[in-house]
C-alpha cells in the first residue's frame, strides 16, 4: 500500500494541538516516508509527533483514540517556524502535525511509497 495524504490547516478553522493522524505501513522494508510541512501563508509554530501504538486497537477496551500515546520527534519538536521537507526512516504506525500557533495556512503532506 502506498500512502499520499495531504491536509490543509487554516487559522480560521483549526483548533491548535495534535491534528489528523496519518497511518503508515510499519512493515515496509525499508521503512521510509517523506514529510512536507509547508507554511503557505502567515506564521505557524509546529512540531511532529509519532506513535508506535496500534492505531486501530489499543490494549484497553472499548477502543478510545485518546489512549494513543504520542511521542514528540526529537529533531522537529514543537516550536518549528519554517517550511521543511525531510524523511522518516524509523518504523512508526502513525504521524501527525502538532500546531502550537497559526495565523495563516499550513499544508502537511506525507508520502510513503511501495516497498521493494
Amino acid at each position: 500500500m502506498s500512502v499520499v495524504r495531504r491536509y490543509f490547516y487554516k487559522a480560521s478553522t483549526t483548533v491548535l494541538g495534535g491534528q489528523d493522524l496519518i497511518n503508515l505501513d510499519y512493515l515496509k522494508i525499508p521503512f521510509q516516508a517523506s514529510v512536507v510541512v509547508d507554511i503557505v501563508s502567515g506564521d505557524a509554530s509546529w512540531g511532529l509527533e509519532y506513535t508506535v501504538d496500534d492505531i486501530n486497537h489499543t490494549d484497553r477496551e472499548p477502543y478510545n483514540p485518546a489512549d494513543i500515546r504520542w511521542l514528540t520527534d526529537s529533531t522537529f519538536p514543537n516550536g518549528q517556524t519554517t517550511s521543511m521537507i525531510f524523511k522518516v526512516d524509523t518504523a512508526v504506525t502513525a504521524i501527525r502535525l502538532n500546531l502550537t500557533a497559526l495565523t495563516g495556512e499550513v499544508r502537511f503532506t506525507v508520502i510513503q511509497g511501495l516497498g521493494i
